[in-house]
């Protein structure tokens, strides 16, 4: 398993669950700290003939520092594509996993940040792809994070 430094997917994933590709709702700082204070979550992402995208308004990010892991639900088949950028920043993040994989993460967001995530399936069809976004607790090691919580 390979660690590579990404820019806040992270936060957009908590930002835009259950969103549709052309509208996202944030959650509210609150629904993330909580979220961060849980050590992570699942989170939905539609998928339309094999590719999905989800765009966030801009967020405060105030230079948070973020590290964990991308967990790909094992119940899935073929393998994901997913490509993140940050619009107004230098940050991004290019990873394939297939199901049942990880990779583990970490980033330091700038002030603000607007996230455009694109994600592609090797399979041309419709499905929800579920990711179990792990968040490391201070001196904790993110690869500890790959690892769904129940509850």
């Amino acid at each position: 398993m390979r660690t590579i430094a990404i820019p806040p997917l992270l936060l957009a994933l908590f930002v835009v669950p259950f969103a549709s590709p052309s509208s996202a709702q944030a959650q509210s700082v609150g629904e993330l700290m909580a979220s961060m204070q849980r050590g992570g979550g699942w989170v939905s992402v539609p998928i339309e003939n094999g590719t999905g995208r989800v765009s966030t308004a801009t967020l405060p990010t105030v230079g948070l520092t973020v590290a964990g892991c991308v967990h790909v639900w094992a119940g899935h088949t073929g393998r994901w594509d997913i490509r993140a950028r940050d619009a107004l920043g230098k940050g991004q993040l290019s990873m394939e996993a297939g199901a049942g994989e990880s990779v583990p993460f970490t980033y330091t967001a700038g002030m603000r940040s607007k996230l455009e995530i694109d994600f592609s399936w090797s399979e041309a069809r419709d499905t929800t792809l579920f990711l179990w976004v792990g968040l490391a607790r201070a001196n904790q090691d993110p690869a500890s994070t790959c690892e769904p919580i129940d509850g």
